[in-house]
């Protein structure tokens, strides 16, 4: 506050100047000037009257002559401190306006808004550095999670798109430079409710100034950070950073498990893009990608990426590049963009299975999808879009497979932040088998329907389940089949997926697995039953029914039970 008034008192200083000496020298000349009274006697006006009648003159009021009829040179003098006044008020006025419009007063009023929306803020909160199309889609996610957000950008711009956005928990903006560690600091790095730090601007090396500057500031908040240079992700690593997200690798992987286990990409699929579905055919979930020959266009970052995760799952892979040496393209690389049928028929698209439509420019890969599809109907067809103004194109153009860099790093970075186990589950998952995968699959269809389902953690302690830890306490037994199903009430309400205990992960525990206090299970259910089964274990006195069903606390649940007995 010190600070805007300051600015205020230094670009009004002059203006201010100009109005105290006028209405000083007015009032003074009134005082001076003598008046007649009704009786012919000569007055001289006090100075209270002369700045009363000072006042209200140069506004333009007009009370008019008081206390008597001014004399000509009163009335002389009057004059010329009407124009003096009304020029000085002017002046004054339009240096406020200046000042009102001006860049650095308008920052300094939004900094100290947003400083005190910090004091007030009482809702765990995660610092989005970067609002291009990642951090919207993250803001999103986060608002969804009833989880508040507070943004730095440096773009006004970007971030005056807010306003049309309907989102229920509106995010706290603070334009300022990014990399600036007192700008993390005003943003509230250091406030007891900041559960983290996301940095997902464009450039890598912004976003480890970032990830540096939050360690070194209070190394205790958890820190995401988005990279797409392996060099610089290193850097991120060796100072702790919580979370390094890379796309291109993130979306290799997946092509890698789609050409090896179909099964096991769907469930991760089911639980990593619960909050923005990929675009991805049915055809390809179903059966997979093919091992014959991969066609990849563009051999930049993410086509690297493609050709690194699939080079052991496929029979041939030819790489199109317009640049081959820049790029440190393979030797057998065919010259071009891909966009041409020349140089597709050159790469062999005949007898192709899939091709990748790798480079940075979304103008050519579609022009490549479009052409491969007309060269060969039955080709899978893969693309990359780097603008999300563009995606419903691709959509158009009926690729198989979107690769949208934004929405992986914002489904990843929501992953990790909502969902802790589940990025636990996909990491150990790979360790399942083509057939295991697929019977967990059954499974988990016949319990939701055939519908998507949904994840949910459940923890053993008293703020989550005071319930089980009591009868834990009361050297009761609880198992994971105990927590999973309820047949008084319904069949079976939800699958665990994996068990943390003691920072060991167990993955796909046996019902007859036994349950101990502080202990965490990943459930995956059927929306709907979720809330149901989160119910039930939270309330204790139903707990004891879902426990011991045989003693129904409830009428109505008594009554249920024997209906269903008989």
């Amino acid at each position: 506050m010190s600070d805007i008034f300051f600015l205020i008192l230094r670009r009004m200083r002059v203006p201010l100047i100009l109005l105290i000496s006028v209405y000083a020298i007015a009032t003074l000349g009134m005082t001076l000037i003598p008046g007649v009274t009704p009786d012919g006697e000569p007055w001289h006006m006090s100075f209270f009257h002369a700045f009363y009648f000072v006042s209200f003159m140069g506004t333009t009021i007009g009370f008019g002559e008081i206390p008597y009829e001014f004399t000509d040179t009163q009335r002389a003098w009057v004059l010329v401190c009407i124009y003096t006044s009304v020029i000085s008020w002017l002046y004054g006025i339009g240096n406020l306006l200046r000042l009102v419009q001006d860049d650095t007063f308008r920052n300094a009023v939004a900094e100290r808004a947003f400083r005190l929306n910090i004091k007030r803020i009482d809702l765990p909160f995660y610092i989005i550095c970067g609002y291009g199309e990642t951090g919207q889609l993250i803001t999103r996610g986060l608002v969804e999670l009833n989880i508040q957000t507070i943004i730095i950008d440096h773009d006004p711009e970007r971030t005056s798109s807010l306003e049309l956005e309907n989102l229920t928990l509106a995010p706290i903006v603070l334009n300022a430079d990014i990399t600036e560690a007192q700008n993390l600091i005003t943003a509230g790095l250091n406030h007891e409710k900041c559960r983290g730090v996301i940095a997902v601007t464009e450039n890598d090396h912004t976003n480890l100034k970032i990830a540096v500057a939050s360690k070194l500031v209070n190394p205790g908040v958890p820190v995401i950070c988005r990279s797409e240079i392996q060099d610089e992700a290193d850097n991120m690593a060796s100072f702790g950073t919580d979370a390094i997200i890379n796309p291109y690798l993130t979306f290799g992987r997946r092509l890698s498990l789609l050409t090896q286990n179909p099964a096991l990409y769907r469930i991760q699929n089911w639980f990593i893009n619960q909050h923005s579905a990929e675009h991805i055919h049915q055809r390809v979930t179903q059966s997979g990608l093919p091992s014959g020959k991969w066609i990849i266009c563009g051999y930049g970052r993410f086509g690297k990426a493609v050709e690194h995760f699939i080079r052991n799952d496929v029979n041939d892979i030819v790489v199109v590049e317009a640049d081959p040496e820049g790029k440190n393209a393979p030797d057998t690389a065919v010259i071009g963009r891909g966009t041409e049928a020349k140089t597709l028929r050159e790469a062999g698209i005949e007898d192709a299975s899939v091709i990748v439509a790798a480079s940075d420019d979304d103008a050519n890969n579609l022009s490549i999808l479009i052409t491969a599809q007309q060269l060969n109907k039955e080709i899978y067809t893969i693309g990359r879009v780097s603008s999300e103004a563009n995606h419903m194109l691709f959509v158009r153009a009926r690729c198989d497979y979107i690769m949208r860099r934004s929405q992986v790093v914002a489904n990843e970075t929501l992953t990790v932040i909502s969902r802790p186990l589940v990025t636990r589950f996909i990491q150990y998952s790979s360790s399942l088998t083509r057939t295991a995968t697929e019977e967990l699959i059954k499974d988990i269809c016949l319990l939701t329907d055939n519908e998507a389902p949904v994840t949910w953690r459940l923890v053993i302690d008293e703020k989550q389940a005071p319930a089980l830890v009591r009868l834990l306490r009361n050297d009761g037994s609880l198992t994971v089949g105990d927590v999973c199903s309820n047949k008084s009430l319904h069949r079976e309400a939800s699958i665990p997926l994996l068990l943390l205990r003691g920072g060991m992960s167990h993955l796909l525990p046996d019902s007859e697995a036994p349950l101990f206090e502080n202990d965490e299970l990943l459930l995956c259910g059927r929306r709907g039953r979720q809330l149901l089964a989160q119910k039930l274990i939270y309330n204790n006195e139903l707990v004891d029914t879902m426990i011991n069903n045989n003693r129904h606390h409830i009428p109505l649940l008594r009554w249920l039970h024997r209906r269903k007995s008989s």
